[in-house]
């Protein structure tokens, strides 16, 4: 009986072992198979001319090296020269939004939430078809504007710049 019970317990722990070997988490992409390296497009600036009071001057080329520095942390993709790759990921720059998140007794906002908001098309650079496209993608960080000591608005443009990279690296691969 005891016998029984020690096979008992060893079927029951391979039978776990086994069911939830092909289960969890991968680091594989979901892109076709023939798409092995991609061209990053220079960000376009699309904001319209009425909403530019509070845009970043440079902020195409920030979101443009941080999504390529992504790609190379990835490692799923190599970034290669125009002409040369499998993918062409454009990137059109649409929104810089501010929206006031906490206000003070006379209605004056001591917090912001800034939007970066991206158009994004990912092209198979062969055939030139759309693989992907999202009009709207974004990263976003919070700062204070009272206090010295917290995070301010350029600290604030990186972070959501680092945010906004990492979705666009994970869109391309991952394709959620």
């Amino acid at each position: 009986m005891d016998i029984m019970k020690r096979l008992s317990i060893i079927a029951v722990a391979v039978a776990v072992a086994a069911g939830t070997a092909g289960c969890g988490y991968t680091t594989k992409t979901v892109l076709p198979r023939n798409i092995k390296t991609i061209f990053v497009e220079t960000v376009k600036n699309k904001i319209p001319i009425t909403d530019l009071r509070s845009y970043q001057q440079g902020l195409e080329m920030d979101i443009t090296n941080a999504v390529i520095a992504r790609l190379q942390m990835d490692g799923n993709l190599r970034v290669v020269r125009e002409g040369r790759s499998d993918a062409v990921l454009k990137m059109d720059l649409k929104a810089y939004e501010q929206e006031g998140l906490r206000f003070n007794r006379l209605e004056s906002v001591e917090e912001y939430r800034l939007f970066i908001v991206l158009g994004l098309v990912l092209v198979d650079a062969k055939t030139n078809e759309i693989i992907w496209e999202e009009s709207d993608f974004s990263g976003a960080a919070e700062y204070y504007v009272t206090d010295i000591k917290q995070m301010g608005e350029q600290q604030a443009v990186q972070q959501a710049i680092e945010k906004l990279a990492k979705n666009v690296v994970d869109r391309i691969v991952e394709d959620w």
